[in-house]
C-alpha cells in the first residue's frame, strides 16, 4: 500500500469499523484512555450493558476447539471440594458448556466474577437452570477461596491492576491458572480498540515474555501453552503490532 493511498483505505476502514466490523481491531495506543477517546460515536463503550448479558447464549450448549486444552487440564485437576474462580466468566458459559464433557464432583463450587449487570443476569439464569454449584461475585478477593482460576478471553479488557498484582494481593492464591484466548506477542505491550458488537472496548495486547515473567515472579510455573488459531490479532495498517493467533497458558503454583 502506497503512502498516497493509505489515508483513503484508513477512512474506508474507519467507516466499517464504526458499524459492521464485529470483532475487528483498530489502532495502536499507549493507554486505555487514549483508545477510548478515539472511539466512534456509533456505539457505547464498555461491557456493563444489558446487550452483553444477552450474548453468548449459544455457547452454553457447545464447546469450541480452543476449549479442549482447558477441559483436558480440568479433567486432571478436578477433585472433591474443588473451587473454581472464573474471572470474567459471563453468565457461567464455561460451567454449562463443560458439564457436557466433564464429571463435576458433587462438592464442586464454580464462582463467576464479572460486572454487576452481568452477574445479576447470571444469578437469574442459574436459578432457572437449577445450577446449585454456580455462584456469582463482583470482586477478585473471592479468588482466595479457589483452587483453580480460569480466565478465558477476559484479562486483556481489564485496565488495572494486572493479574500478577491481583494474585499477589491474595492471602491464599489459586494453585492452578488456566488462561485462554490471550493476545500475546513478542513486541512491546500496547492497547488497541475492538468493535465488540454491542459496544467498543479498549484492550491490551501483552508482551508474551513479560506476561509470563510476572506470574513466575510470584511462584507460578508454566506447564503448558497452546495456540488459539480461531482468534487472530490482525490490526489493519499496523503490521508490526499484528500477530497470527491468540494463546492459552496453564501455570501452577509451587507448593509452599
Amino acid at each position: 500500500m502506497t503512502s498516497l493511498l493509505r489515508p483513503v483505505f484508513e477512512r474506508l476502514y474507519e467507516r466499517r469499523f464504526a458499524s459492521s466490523a464485529i470483532g475487528g481491531f483498530r489502532g495502536v495506543f499507549p493507554s486505555f484512555a487514549q483508545a477510548n477517546l478515539s472511539t466512534p460515536k456509533t456505539k457505547p463503550v464498555g461491557f456493563n450493558i444489558e446487550e452483553y448479558a444477552k450474548e453468548f447464549s449459544d455457547r452454553r450448549g457447545k464447546v469450541f476447539s480452543f476449549d479442549y486444552p482447558v477441559m483436558l487440564w480440568l479433567q486432571k485437576l478436578l477433585s472433591e471440594n474443588c473451587v473454581i474462580f472464573d474471572y470474567g466468566g459471563h453468565l457461567g458459559t464455561h460451567f454449562y458448556a463443560y458439564a457436557q464433557y466433564l464429571s463435576y464432583p458433587d462438592e464442586l463450587r464454580w464462582i463467576v466474577c464479572d460486572l454487576p449487570l452481568i452477574t445479576r443476569a447470571g444469578k437469574e439464569l442459574a436459578l432457572k437452570m437449577n445450577a446449585r454449584r454456580l455462584d456469582f461475585v463482583n470482586n477478585f478477593d473471592s479468588a482466595e477461596r479457589s483452587n483453580i482460576l480460569i480466565a478465558a478471553g477476559s484479562l486483556q479488557y481489564i485496565e488495572n491492576p494486572p493479574l500478577c498484582q491481583l494474585l499477589r494481593g491474595l492471602d491464599r492464591r489459586p494453585a492452578h491458572l488456566l488462561l485462554n484466548k490471550l493476545p500475546l506477542y513478542d513486541g512491546p505491550q500496547f492497547v488497541t480498540l475492538q468493535n465488540g458488537g454491542p459496544s467498543f472496548h479498549a484492550q491490551y495486547v501483552f508482551n508474551r515474555r513479560e506476561f509470563i515473567d510476572g506470574l513466575e515472579a510470584i511462584g507460578y510455573h508454566l506447564k503448558d501453552q497452546w495456540t488459539v488459531e480461531t482468534h487472530s490479532g490482525y490490526i489493519p495498517f499496523h503490521p508490526e503490532s499484528s500477530f497470527p493467533y491468540h494463546s492459552g497458558l496453564y501455570l501452577s503454583l509451587d507448593p509452599p
